[in-house]
């Protein structure tokens, strides 16, 4: 079992701006789009063995999963769906515990964002 920990890049930020700018229906209308593209995500996940959702709130996620069940595909498919949503990337971190996936997180977004970085097991 493996530990992926996705966070949307820069989110906070773009709202951030569309409300210092007045745009607020369209930072209302991104945090709604997040949170709906979050529930699609969750909805796939759970249906799905050997997936275990662990947190999901806005752009974050943390999932245990199956590495023998699941490798890269199942984390592009989270992070592509993502973005074809929202037109916004997504981090990912992948690790063997979930302060490792953390670490890897991190990296991603150090590398400059939109990536994975750990360990990534493939079927």
């Amino acid at each position: 079992m493996y530990y992926a920990f996705f966070d949307g890049d820069n989110i906070g930020n773009t709202i951030e701006i569309l409300l210092i700018e007045g745009r607020v229906d369209e930072a209302i209308a991104l945090s709604e789009n997040i949170n709906d593209v979050a529930d699609e995500i969750g909805k796939i996940l759970k249906s799905r063995n050997g997936i275990k959702v662990m947190i999901l709130g806005g752009d974050d996620l943390l999932i245990k999963y199956d590495s023998t069940k699941y490798g890269s595909e199942l984390l592009e498919e989270i992070r592509t769906l993502f973005q074809d949503k929202t037109g916004l990337s997504m981090s990912c971190g992948v690790g063997k515990n979930i302060a490792e996936s953390i670490q890897n997180l991190r990296l991603a977004k150090l590398y400059g964002k939109n990536q994975i970085k750990g360990f990534i097991v493939s079927r």
